[in-house]
């Protein structure tokens, strides 16, 4: 992973942090306040746990689209340990860049089949494949399934609920899709703890590691 060279502020820029913790913060309060619609477990919150759902979703999808639109528009970010921007569009392309590692080599370091970490240019594949998953797979789903149980907007997505079984069914869907927001960050979570821990006090607070680069580096 990147941090095995010291981060500096370019690699992990303001706006990606402020974006960063909003996907934290939003995606927390759904799956609390999913598990609580999906099967209520103290009285009286329903009403709160519903109002504070659709908030939390909100910005979690205008988060994803203003991510998306800054890595196709904004300044971009510096791969490890450098200062040099690039847009993130390019970190984030599924097409192997030069001295990049294959999936099936990550794949083997993470299942403990390999000793050395593969070569990667920003993000491994796995990661990337990862990334794209969550925004053009998983968020637009749970997003859709979400909608169709949703009373303002159940009326205009009830094909899509009546093809996928009822509302029931529609339900037990969403529940599911829940499954996979809360399994893809665990794993996140766990990797940057045993990988790359040294870049939490960049993500969290802005602060370099005392041997990142110099200004001028680059």
């Amino acid at each position: 992973m990147s941090g095995r060279i010291p981060p500096t502020r370019e690699e992990h820029p303001r706006p990606a942090i402020v974006m960063h913790g909003l996907h934290l913060l939003s995606l927390a309060l759904l799956i609390f306040t999913g598990f609580y619609i999906y099967s209520p477990f103290f009285s009286g919150f329903m009403g709160y746990a519903r109002t504070i759902h659709n908030i939390a979703w909100l910005v979690f999808v205008l988060t994803i689209i203003t991510r998306i639109y800054w890595a196709f528009f904004g300044a971009g970010s510096a791969p490890p340990g450098s200062r040099s921007k690039r847009r993130d569009f390019h970190w984030f392309s599924p097409l192997k860049h030069e001295g990049e590692g294959s999936a099936r080599d990550t794949l083997k370091y993470y299942l403990f089949m390999r000793k050395t970490y593969p070569s990667v240019y920003k993000f491994n594949p796995l990661q990337k494949s990862t990334y794209l998953f969550w925004a053009f797979i998983l968020m637009p789903l749970t997003l859709l399934t979400g909608l169709c149980l949703w009373s303002p907007t159940q009326s205009f997505f009830e094909p899509f609920t009546y093809w996928a079984g009822g509302l029931a069914a529609m339900r037990t869907y969403h529940y599911w899709l829940m499954w996979l927001f809360i399994i893809t960050p665990a794993v996140h979570i766990y990797l940057v703890v045993a990988e790359v821990a040294r870049e939490l006090p960049l993500m969290f607070a802005g602060r370099e590691g005392k041997n990142a680069p110099p200004p001028k580096a680059d």
